[in-house]
């Protein structure tokens, strides 16, 4: 039995090892072998006459996993972020514990619970109040699209899986190894081939035989590179930046040019769903396309609705001067071409715990007003959805809205997928990270959702990284970070749904269902064995 120095580097070893690949993407491949360290802990400990022994050492792993990967949150908001890493790490480690109690109760190996309710515990952790997925394991390959193109039938889920598959067989060549001597690792070398290549064999096949459409549009964005913590979000400065942007847009824009997009929040005033012309900002839009009456126009804002006081879901706000409730969103605007259009919004719904939305308040209404401060920006956003996709008449598109956190939400984002031909846009502001790994790896996850869908990806960005990405999640074009800039390009218009789109995370759904039996069944195993027998 190992000693707990050991075990404690046996710990720190797979932390580091799975948090590198976060924090420098290139090291991506670290996560096939990441796990090996703690499971060969858990196998020398899963006895110890203190039964949570695992588990501290499962914490110690996870928690330094979790500062290497999600550190840069700390830069945003120092209290949330050290709240998201000890949540995160505590229920990761309760997950690898309760593998290994189970496998130990059912006396099985450690490779069937750790698959089942490791993945199912990714699936929820895309659903629930406390939404963190950033960590989950098929992520880290995000760097390497020309090897998860069968992410459009598996999706994330799919990766994971890979990933563990590789620990597992890199830890029985070890095994073999220290037991057998060298000549054994031949045998066990030629097993861990199959689910190490096999992925990537598949990958290069796809990519061999993926075809590329005809029909293309052309596009334009903007990138204004505004401070969110300096500049965007002060008062003084709103209208300045809205008219800087269409001081821009009329630059880059000419009778060729089919859609214009802008970040995240560009219009930071509230609109006013139900009557938008009430904002001045709403009215210059429409000014300046007057100038272009065919050009579609995509960009971030704040809106809201009234409520009746009889209607007040969780959540709300309560304007005091104007005296009455209302729901605050995070919005995508669309505007058609024509001068008739009715413009359409998309809420975001997919919020940052703690900063955009208070878990739980849908329970505990009292939590709405302890959301915590963003840059100078507070306050909880509502969750009321009516448009999945925006419509474009001219030329016949259909646009998948995706806005910032969202875009870490796989499974959400592919279930909104439209049969009809079009592209995906996601607005964003990455600004809040400065210059850390944050904001790169949100922008690697893109890729992937590319990839998933089989859409090209129009990604644009208040500070950077603005990109055009085709449906292989390959990149087409690409602004600089922090810079104020522009680009122009175009885009191809896909049509169908991938397998993923039309099922979902299935591996997911499957591996939350029998990993909830698996635990089931273990907990009324051990109930029957410390239950005493009966006179």
């Amino acid at each position: 039995m190992f000693s707990i120095r050991n075990n404690i580097f046996l710990a720190l070893t797979s932390g580091l090892l799975l948090g590198l690949p976060w924090s420098v993407t290139d090291l991506f491949f670290l996560v096939f072998f990441a796990w090996v360290p703690l499971l060969l802990s858990e196998a020398k400990t899963r006895h110890h006459p203190n039964p949570y022994a695992i588990f501290n050492y499962a914490f110690v792993s996870f928690l330094l996993w979790n500062i290497i990967g999600t550190w840069w949150v700390t830069r945003a908001q120092f209290v949330g972020a050290i709240l998201i890493i000890l949540a995160n790490s505590l229920i990761q480690a309760l997950v690898f514990w309760l593998a290994s109690r189970i496998r130990t109760i059912l006396r099985i190996p450690l490779f069937f619970p750790l698959v089942l309710i490791w993945m199912g515990y990714e699936h929820f952790h895309l659903s629930w109040d406390l939404a963190w997925p950033w960590l989950n394991l098929g992520n880290a390959l995000a760097t390497a699209p020309k090897l998860i193109q069968w992410y459009e039938f598996t999706g994330v889920r799919g990766g994971t899986l890979w990933i563990i598959l590789s620990n597992f067989a890199l830890l029985r060549v070890y095994c073999s190894y220290r037991k057998k001597g060298v000549g054994s690792m031949i045998t066990a070398g030629a097993m861990i081939l199959m689910p190490l290549l096999l992925p990537v064999i598949g990958s290069f096949l796809i990519l061999q035989n993926f075809e590329e459409t005809e029909e293309t549009v052309n596009i334009a964005l903007i990138q204004p590179n505004l401070d969110p913590y300096t500049e965007k979000f002060n008062p003084e400065n709103h209208a300045r930046h809205v008219e800087a942007f269409f001081r821009t847009a009329d630059a880059i824009v000419d009778d060729k040019t089919q859609y214009l997009f802008g970040p995240e929040t560009l219009i930071v005033d509230q609109i006013d769903e139900r009557d938008p012309s009430t904002s001045i900002y709403y009215r210059n839009l429409l000014e300046f396309r007057k100038k272009y009456p065919n050009l579609n126009i995509l960009l971030g804002i704040h809106s809201y609705r009234k409520l009746s006081e009889e209607n007040v879901p969780p959540g709300s706000r309560f304007d005091r001067e104007k005296n009455f409730y209302y729901e605050a969103f995070n919005t995508a605007l669309f505007l058609p071409p024509g001068a008739a259009a009715v413009p359409q919004f998309y809420h975001k719904t997919k919020l940052v715990p703690l900063f955009e939305r208070m878990p739980f308040v849908q329970y505990l209404g009292f939590l709405g007003k302890y959301s915590l401060e963003l840059g100078g920006y507070t306050g909880t956003y509502s969750l009321r959805q009516e448009h999945t996709t925006f419509i474009s008449p001219d030329p016949s598109a259909t646009i998948l809205p995706i806005v910032c956190f969202e875009s870490i939400f796989g499974p959400y984002c592919s279930r909104n997928l439209p049969e009809e031909k079009g592209f995906i846009c996601m607005i964003t502001n990455d600004g809040w990270w400065k210059n850390t790994p944050g904001y790169l790896h949100h922008f690697n996850f893109s890729p992937v959702r590319a990839i998933e869908n089989r859409r090209d990806f129009v990604r644009v960005a208040n500070t950077g990284i603005s990109a055009l990405i085709n449906a292989k999640g390959m990149l087409i074009a690409r602004t600089p970070w922090w810079t104020k800039t522009t680009l122009k390009g175009k885009i191809h218009l896909r049509g169908g749904q991938t397998f993923f789109a039309r099922h979902g995370d299935f591996l997911g759904r499957i591996s939350l269902v029998m990993g909830g039996f698996l635990v089931l069944y273990g907990g009324i195993r051990k109930l029957k064995k410390i239950r005493p027998a009966e006179p």
